[in-house]
């Protein structure tokens, strides 16, 4: 089975902006698999094959203004949603640890 690819990496191949990519996908242009309800992931065989019909990126529409802010609050929410619980177990440990040294 081959690995899906995020948008970032999608944007990255088509040489686009991560916005051009979720615009490809509401167009229907570029097909889209939801993990978990809300992340989408991409098949590298369709993204290929898109770019193969892609001529320019001035084909996809831009939006403009969009702050480096926003992505990277983006990509620190999908984060936390895919490693959550590594994210509290670790913590947990480490309290755990922390709790024996200090009553040892």
């Amino acid at each position: 089975m081959e690995k899906l690819w995020t948008i970032s990496e999608v944007a990255r191949f088509l040489g686009i902006q991560e916005e051009d990519v979720e615009q490809l996908v509401r167009e229907g242009r570029l097909t889209g698999y939801k993990l978990g309800g809300r992340f989408l992931r991409f098949r590298p065989s369709q993204v290929e094959a898109v770019k193969g019909a892609l001529h320019t990126p001035s084909q996809v529409d831009r939006r403009r203004g969009r702050r480096r802010g926003v992505v990277w609050a983006e990509r620190l929410r999908e984060f936390l949603y895919f490693y959550d619980f590594y994210l509290v177990s670790a913590t947990l440990l480490a309290a755990m640890v922390v709790y024996l040294m200090v009553a040892g």
